[in-house]
């Protein structure tokens, strides 16, 4: 836990409201999933984002599993922390939901899954002082200078357990997604599960994760891959609409 990058947010903390659309595929051939995410200001509470994802399988990956999911994050934009976290997934087997709530010491998380005709709720906590969620790690990730060999780590919890995410910036390069060529920050990230008594589980089937972000002062993730024993799946940014 003492290694777990704790700088405050750096010179790329903003970012203009935006609509993405990615595009999940195995290989660059299968197509598998589309998710779309919005970045907004909260008109309720100034100082805030929010942020609302929604996807699902598509194509033959739907015939195997039919998954559709949606979610919602509440970010502080000065701290870039998270407040809340909602996630709400369907499978063919039923319906999963995830609350967490992240206070200063602690992240108490509330799961509920509904299979057929039974419900079940569980809450857990996890008590560490500078927790993430799925957006604010974006945030807080491309916020920060990312020069080459920088190394940035965080407790992440996208679920209902925290996991530990390491990054480190490999270098700069040309980088083309979907036909168009970026000038891209190249990431290296590694992610493994946090057991309830603290160490870090990692995965064999799993040889790598790259992340690359648009080298400007957006920052925009534009293909996350990673690379499994069967071949390497990715998420890859199809379309961008500014909202302002």
């Amino acid at each position: 836990m003492k290694n777990v990058t704790r700088l405050p947010p750096g010179d790329h903390a903003d970012l203009r409201p935006v609509a993405l659309e990615y595009t999940l595929d195995w290989n660059h051939r299968v197509n598998a999933g589309r998710v779309e995410i919005t970045i907004a200001r909260s008109e309720a509470n100034a100082g805030r984002f929010v942020g609302d994802a929604e996807g699902r399988s598509t194509g033959f990956a739907r015939v195997l599993y039919p998954y559709d999911f949606r979610a919602q994050s509440i970010v502080d934009q000065n701290s870039l922390r998270p407040l809340t976290f909602q996630l709400v997934e369907k499978e063919r087997s039923g319906e999963n939901s995830y609350d967490i709530i992240f206070e200063p010491k602690r992240q108490i998380f509330t799961t509920t899954s509904k299979q057929k005709n039974e419900t079940v709720s569980n809450t857990g906590r996890f008590r560490f002082d500078f927790g993430q969620d799925a957006l604010s790690s974006a945030f807080y990730l491309r916020s920060q200078p990312l020069r080459n060999g920088d190394k940035i780590s965080m407790v992440v919890t996208p679920f209902n357990r925290p996991y530990l995410a390491s990054f480190e910036v490999i270098g700069r390069e040309s980088h083309k997604v979907k036909g168009k060529v970026y000038e891209a920050i190249k990431l290296d990230a590694r992610i493994g599960k946090v057991n309830p008594d603290l160490s870090i589980k990692t995965y064999e089937k799993v040889k790598s994760t790259t992340l690359w972000f648009s080298d400007d002062q957006y920052r925009i993730p534009l293909e996350l891959q990673s690379q499994l024993t069967f071949g390497y799946v990715s998420a890859r940014l199809d379309e961008m609409k500014w909202l302002e």
